[in-house]
């Protein structure tokens, strides 16, 4: 019979723990600028203005919200201009996520 005691198993997965949430923290901040340079270049341009308005802001390690503040982009994402298909803020995103609810979604 072998018996073996092992001691700092614990601190051992928790540094672990910490490194995986860096790494993971790391890629959502590529993957959501890229989501943001990609949907300022599918967003329609008249002014520039609903282009110039996407950003992003880091909630928590693992929580990042991507906005538009100009009061038409629902309208632009229907389908209202012809630069750009119905739904272009859903291509981009399906393109690198898998969101659980909606994507696109009232800030009221």
């Amino acid at each position: 019979m072998i018996k073996m005691h092992l001691k700092g198993v614990d601190e051992t997965f928790k540094e672990l723990e910490k490194e995986q949430q860096k790494i993971i923290s790391k890629e959502l901040d590529t993957v959501t600028d890229t989501m943001v340079k990609e949907l300022r270049e599918a967003t329609p341009v008249d002014t520039g203005h609903a282009r110039d308005s996407w950003s992003k802001q880091k909630k928590s390690a693992n929580l990042i919200s991507i906005k538009n503040d100009a009061s038409y982009i629902k309208r632009l994402n229907a389908g209202s201009s012809k630069q750009a298909p119905s739904y272009f803020i859903e291509d981009v995103v399906l393109k690198h996520a898998k969101p659980k609810g909606f994507i696109v979604e009232d800030d009221d």
